[in-house]
Parts: structure tokens; sequence; C-alpha cells
């Protein structure tokens, strides 16, 4: 909890699970290297823990002991966490990320760190997205994969070592069902 990261307003570790706040509406909650995120039932989406490269998404590089949103916006569906950056599906479809971006794992086609969600691409029809160490992965709803970052180690699966600062389609297949992303290396299931 040395960047508040437990999100109970200390940075005092815990031998015991402690709550986080009153809310009583989370809906789910994702944990990166050293900050956590999540959202409630509401749309709303909120994040604590460790800011030094703007992971957190509220425009700040200051670390919170304690949940701030992210954003006025209300229509999150989903959110990943990695190494020291974020991801996350709005209900409309769209994708957006934040943090670290030194390989390109924010997918905004730079290498610039991002305090505030910015868009990924213009698709709109983003269904699932993990986000491991350094990079990103996501499936979209017609059943392809894509991925994209930190790359020396094949973990975009593009069939090379090169980092890649936009989403890049893994081989033609349109049948992915899920995806999780290691801190090098991503792991897909396709339906049978």
């Amino acid at each position: 909890n040395g960047y508040g990261q437990l999100g109970d307003g200390t940075t005092t570790t815990r031998f015991v699970p402690v709550q986080v706040g009153t809310a009583t509406d989370w809906a789910t909650v994702v944990a990166g290297d050293s900050h956590t995120a999540a959202v409630r039932t509401d749309g709303t989406l909120w994040a604590w823990g460790r800011n030094d490269r703007g992971q957190l998404g509220d425009g700040t590089t200051n670390a919170r002991s304690i949940p701030v949103q992210v954003g006025t916006a209300t229509d999150w569906a989903t959110v990943a966490a990695g190494g020291n950056h974020t991801a996350a599906i709005r209900t409309d479809g769209t994708l957006w990320a934040w943090g670290r971006n030194f390989y390109g794992q924010v997918g905004d086609g730079t290498t610039t760190d991002r305090s505030i969600p910015v868009q990924v691409g213009t698709a709109t029809d983003w269904a699932t997205v993990v986000a491991g160490g350094f990079h990103t992965a996501a499936i979209r709803t017609d059943g392809t994969l894509w991925a994209w970052g930190h790359n020396f180690y094949g973990q975009v699966g593009d069939g090379t070592t090169t980092d890649r600062f936009v989403p890049v389609q893994v081989g033609t297949a349109t049948d992915w069902a899920t995806v999780v992303a290691g801190r090098q290396h991503t792991v897909a299931l396709r339906r049978v």
C-alpha cells in the first residue's frame, strides 16, 4: 500500500481486507502494478494508488490513497489495469487508455504519457480489453483480436518484435472469445 493502492486513505500495509470507502455500488475492479481502478453501477470510473505516469486518469501525476473519479462520464462498461497504464471501454464501444506510454501501450500512435483518457482509434465495436506490463490487447465484437505496445518478446503476437503504437490485428481469425495479458506475454481462447 505504499502508493495508497488499497484505497483506504493510508499508505499502511494491511494483512487483512479493509473496506474501500462506504459505497455499496461497485460493479467491477481491476489491479495494476501499483494502482487500482473500478467501475460503479452508475457507470462512473474511479482509480487510486500510484500515479507517476498518469495511470489514474485524473489529469495529475499525484498518488491517491482514496478513489478519485476519472472524468465525469457515466457510461464506462469495463476497465483494465496494467503495469503503469489503464484502458477502458465505454458503453458506446469506444476504447480509451491513459498512463505510461513509452512503448505505445496507450495506443494513440505516440509514446507520450497521458494523464487523462485518450480515445484509441475511432472504432466503436470494442468488446473487451486487457492490460499487461507494457502492452494492451483487446477483442472487437467481430471476434478479431488486436494488440499494441511493448513487443520485445513478441507479446503483441504479430510475428515481429517491433513495438506497436496503435492496435494491430493478431492474425486473421474472427473467433477469439477471451484474452488475458501478463507482464510480457498474452494468452487468448478461441471459440470452439
